[in-house]
């Protein structure tokens, strides 16, 4: 059903004929608009699909009113036409589930039928959905939700510069949804976008002239950025965002604090953290390019630590313990420089961690630490899978203390070792750095494409043992 809300806007209920919804047509929360809404299937893919039309081609505001009664988003795709405009746009809590909140973004629509279709992202679903309205030119006229904007705000004072565009926001430590619109009107782009200390948020996108994407992320702000012991250097306080790219375009950007995330919180060492200077690069600089907004990754990896260094070092696992609140993932690796370790020592620092992340509410998961390049002929040696100078074979201490102990196991070591092993002595140096590409020759730490197929095998890992992240993945 369509109805005229007003002379601006044109409504489509979610429960009528031509929207689909995929899942159920409910009205068993109060406070909905005409017969009930759009209850979706709690899985990626399932659906609502609204069939509208506009008068002229352009950019046009549209509005979804939708309630969300969970204290964790529901991040999903919209698809103008089939073809993907915004991703993993957030539908934040709204408190309960019948109160509802509007959620507004800027698409281009052709003259006449358009299909917009709503995606959730993750194994959660869809909030559920009331009705969605369409204006050309004009705001909604429902309110629109203090994270958003019904069009591109236009780029702030903050941000300086053409290429790179960067940013800085003199923001407080913690956690902020920072919401992107990327694109220009009069001319193509194309744009990546990273925060603090070469964090990778966002592969280049590329956007034709009069296309304007609205990209929506969490981000951790931590003091110092970069590595919490300050190797590198100890960056700005607050806020650092940049936009490259071979041609980068912002059309807006805000920062709102967020609200209660899910939070992914890295303990690991130089192959994790967020390394300040290239080429050097961490898996954990990249796996948020992974994750969806209302979870964020908080990287307290550290160049140099073992197992032991990282439990007493104040700046390290004392600062972050603190900070852990219930069902918060801990992801923890260590390996490369518990070269003197015995497998009891090394077992007692983990069990430490374990039980201090269990204390908070946290969950904590052990990550083996990937592979380094040293080959006998076509095999990696055992030094490459971290079988120490004193007999301890690190990554089988992990995973039997994990069965122990009932915590989660990623197995880093072995994924990497068929990766590795499969490209051979020659192709696997990319993974890593090189003289002729990065100026130095590093058989343990990553290149920035090796680092991103770390965080590619640390994302299998974490779909394979059904973490709580699985429901934000992009």
């Amino acid at each position: 059903m369509t109805v005229n809300a007003s002379a601006a806007t044109t409504r489509y209920e979610a429960e009528s004929s031509p929207a689909v919804c995929t899942g159920t047509i409910d009205s068993n929360w109060a406070g909905y608009s005409g017969s009930g809404f759009c209850n979706g299937d709690n899985a990626v893919g399932a659906a609502v699909q609204f069939t509208v039309n506009a008068s002229v081609a352009g950019s046009t505001t549209v509005g979804v009113r939708y309630a969300n009664g969970t204290t964790v988003g529901r991040p999903a795709d919209v698809l103008v036409n089939g073809v993907a405009r915004l991703s993993g746009s957030a539908f934040d809590p709204t408190g309960s589930w019948s109160t509802w909140a509007t959620k507004t973004f800027t698409i281009p629509v052709n003259a006449g039928t358009n299909t917009i279709r709503l995606s959730p992202t993750t194994s959660n679903g869809l909030a559920n959905v009331d009705y969605l309205e369409l204006s050309l030119g004009a705001s909604p006229s429902a309110s629109v939700s203090p994270s958003t904007s019904a069009s591109p705000p236009g780029r702030p004072p903050q941000c300086t510069g053409t290429s790179p565009i960067t940013c800085h926001f003199g923001v407080n430590p913690g956690n902020y949804t920072v919401t992107a619109w990327i694109g220009d009107q009069s001319s193509a782009g194309n744009t990546s976008m990273s925060v603090e200390a070469r964090r990778r948020i966002l592969s280049a996108v590329t956007t034709a002239a009069g296309t304007i994407t609205q990209h929506v992320f969490t981000i951790n702000v931590r003091q110092p950025e970069g590595q919490p012991t300050g190797q590198g250097g100890t960056g700005t306080p607050g806020l650092d965002v940049t936009f490259a790219g071979s041609a980068p375009k912002l059309s807006g950007l805000t920062v709102q604090p967020a609200s209660s995330p899910l939070v992914v919180y890295l303990a690991g060492d130089s192959t994790v953290c967020d390394q300040p200077t290239a080429p050097y690069t961490g898996w954990g600089q990249i796996l948020p390019t992974h994750v969806s907004a209302g979870a964020v990754v908080a990287n307290y990896a550290d160049s140099g630590e073992s197992s032991g260094s990282f439990l007493s070092n104040s700046a390290l696992f004392p600062t972050m313990k603190p900070l852990i609140k219930a069902n918060d993932l801990v992801f923890i690796q260590f390996g490369h420089n518990d070269k003197t370790t015995t497998a009891s020592t090394f077992r007692s620092n983990l069990t430490s961690m374990i039980n201090q992340v269990r204390e908070k509410g946290g969950v904590p998961v052990l990550v083996t630490p990937p592979v380094r390049r040293l080959f006998s002929g076509s095999q990696l040696t055992d030094t490459a899978l971290h079988v120490n100078s004193v007999g301890v074979n690190l990554p089988a201490e992990m995973r039997s203390l994990g069965s122990s102990l009932n915590v989660p196991v990623i197995d880093l070591t072995a994924k990497s070792k068929v990766l590795v092993e499969s490209l051979g002595p020659t192709a696997s140096a990319a993974l890593y750095l090189q003289q002729s590409v990065d100026g130095v020759t590093d058989n343990t730490h990553f290149s920035e494409y090796g680092a991103g197929r770390m965080a590619d095998l640390l994302v299998q890992g974490i779909r394979e043992r059904n973490l709580s992240l699985v429901g934000y993945l992009r």
